[in-house]
């Protein structure tokens, strides 16, 4: 079976040096999951570890958004019923881990908190 999309992680550069990275496994969920942690963080000013806990959506030109029961019951989705989206409620969405760099040579690791029973990450070597 050929993937849908890339599992290749998402790099940040700031100044040509390495700010965050992001990935994820889950086939067709891949670029919103990773959209989604990245706007959280950069735009939104979330940590990193509350931009992979945060509620995701992921639409893939279907007539229902897939949805988390928690990103349902955020007050913006009423919102957007007025406008006319439907929703399709789903358990999880996606599964991520990321690397934040981090002032003085320190890296931030961070896995999933609850999705698929929850992940680990760590830094295994900075050489």
């Amino acid at each position: 079976k050929r993937p849908r999309s890339s599992m290749s992680p998402t790099i940040v550069l700031r100044d040509g040096k390495p700010v965050l990275a992001i990935g994820s496994p889950g086939g067709a969920t891949i670029i919103t999951t990773v959209l989604q942690i990245l706007v959280n963080r950069i735009d939104l000013g979330m940590t990193l570890p509350q931009a992979i806990a945060a509620p995701r959506m992921s639409q893939r030109n279907t007539a229902k958004t897939d949805a988390e029961p928690a990103y349902l019951a955020q007050p913006s989705t009423k919102g957007l019923l007025a406008l006319g989206q439907s929703f399709n409620e789903v358990d999880a969405i996606g599964t991520a881990a990321g690397l934040e760099f981090l002032p003085h040579g320190k890296i931030l690791a961070v896995g999933e908190p609850a999705r698929r029973g929850g992940t680990a990450a760590a830094v295994v070597s900075r050489h």
